[in-house]
């Protein structure tokens, strides 16, 4: 074992074991030592040859001519960071270090709120395992790592009994400095693509994880689902539905956290402090001895003061009070205006009738619009090779019967689909079936007949 590998083993011994720890403090001891030109072997062996005024006297000089290399490029913060590791480097290894100046904390580049309407735009590009992820950090305040280690029976077995809101428990080893277990919940949206995202992997079990590598059951990386996050925002940003500022060699405004950020502060706006910071696994400090982890207890107060806030699929209290008196002022402008017009003749009333059948109509094709683009995305994907189709969706041809028994499941679970399963079926009437269509219908066929 090498003197680096030795000294990131103590620190983790001695403070969190936290992985971006030893990550950042070893990028910033290998940046100091690619400045000075030398191993750390050869720093031990120069002390052992020189006194020790000198050598700390020599080291802090050379510390503070690195720090002023790295102000052009770096924030602050982030020079702190790479100053912290040299110092801990030389004091596990006792080596003395004469005086280098401590950066005063600030925050340089501050990442601004992210809104509810963005984080719509932005599930409405993923992919589903990408859209699940992104959503349960939203609306449970978990950080990235700590959602990359979450196992299936995290959630169980309040995630089969469909509870909402559903708890996530924490155990100590994958909380950040494994200061100790805690728990969180999750709202409807996330429980749903969450739903979605598992229901296309085979034989999960409760051991396995729950965002995972395509086509493997390793779990995925945070750094991973940040470059995610940051290529389907700068689509956003291209097409003109998200507005960030983005300077080269800069963060972004808008990073994978700020989804974290959102929960905090619409989680905060009625609940109080410390059920959201132990939500987001914070240390409470003495109050941890304290705070009461009733869980009956919390989830009434996530579902109380939390969830409404932190929906995405539906509108909040607040949003449907302003929507009902925005309402409300339009019926009593067409109250007034139908005073003026009492004098109307019978066939002004048909043509009203006409009028708001029309729209009732017009509002029944924007409801089913995206069913529709969805149903003719995947039929032009069939169209062009049934058989990646079938393998890529994991398909096999169904039988009348379990195609009818599909049907009257998503009939019972929404209704409104009898109607565009009735309005597909009498277009569909009387259509004479593509030469491809009867050639898969035939293997269908010949595929039911081999498996009864």
């Amino acid at each position: 074992m090498n003197l680096i590998e030795t000294w990131l083993n103590n620190v983790a011994y001695s403070h969190s074991q936290s992985k971006n720890t030893e990550i950042s403090y070893k990028q910033g001891l290998n940046k100091f030592l690619n400045f000075i030109g030398k191993t750390p072997e050869q720093i031990l062996e120069e002390y052992e040859n020189t006194t020790d005024r000198e050598f700390k006297r020599k080291y802090a000089k050379l510390v503070r001519d690195f720090i002023s290399l790295q102000i052009k490029d770096f924030a602050v913060g982030s020079i702190g960071t790479f100053v912290s590791a040299v110092r801990s480097f030389f004091m596990y290894n006792d080596l003395p270090l004469g005086h280098v100046p401590i950066a005063k904390g600030m925050v340089v580049y501050h990442n601004r709120d992210i809104t509810k309407e963005e984080i719509k735009l932005l599930l409405g590009i993923s992919r589903p395992r990408d859209k699940a992820f992104f959503c349960l950090m939203a609306q449970t305040g978990l950080r990235p790592y700590t959602i990359c280690k979450l196992e299936l029976k995290h959630i169980e077995p309040e995630f089969s009994k469909k509870t909402i809101p559903c708890k996530i428990d924490v155990p100590q080893e994958i909380a950040k400095g494994k200061y100790g277990a805690y728990f969180t919940f999750m709202g409807e949206d996330s429980i749903r693509y969450l739903n979605n995202y598992l229901h296309k992997r085979k034989h999960i079990k409760p051991d396995d994880y729950l965002f995972t590598k395509h086509g493997s059951n390793k779990p995925i990386t945070p750094n991973a689902l940040s470059v995610c996050f940051k290529a389907l925002v700068n689509k956003l940003r291209i097409t003109g539905n998200m507005n960030f500022e983005r300077t080269a060699g800069k963060p972004a405004e808008v990073r994978l956290y700020n989804l974290r950020r959102y929960f905090r502060k619409f989680a905060g706006i009625m609940a109080d402090d410390k059920h959201v910071q132990f939500w987001m696994g914070h240390s409470l400090g003495v109050d941890d001895h304290y705070f009461s982890r009733d869980v009956e207890l919390h989830r009434k107060v996530y579902a109380e003061k939390a969830m409404p806030y932190l929906l995405l699929g539906r509108a909040t209290q607040t949003e449907t009070e302003n929507e009902i008196k925005t309402l409300t002022a339009e019926v009593e402008k067409l109250r007034n205006e139908l005073r003026i017009t009492q004098l109307v003749t019978d066939k002004s009333i048909e043509e009203w009738r006409n009028e708001m059948e029309e729209l009732r109509s017009e509002l029944n094709m924007y409801r089913d619009q995206d069913l529709q683009d969805q149903d003719r995305e995947m039929r032009e994907e069939y169209a062009r090779d049934p058989d990646a189709f079938r393998k890529k969706y994991d398909m096999r041809p169904l039988t009348p019967e379990e195609r009818r028994k599909k049907q009257e499941e998503a009939i019972r679970q929404q209704p409104w689909l009898k109607d565009y399963f009735e309005k597909t079926k009498k277009r569909r009437a009387g259509k004479k079936p593509s030469k491809r269509l009867r050639k898969y219908r035939e293997s269908a066929d010949k595929t039911v007949k081999g498996e009864s």
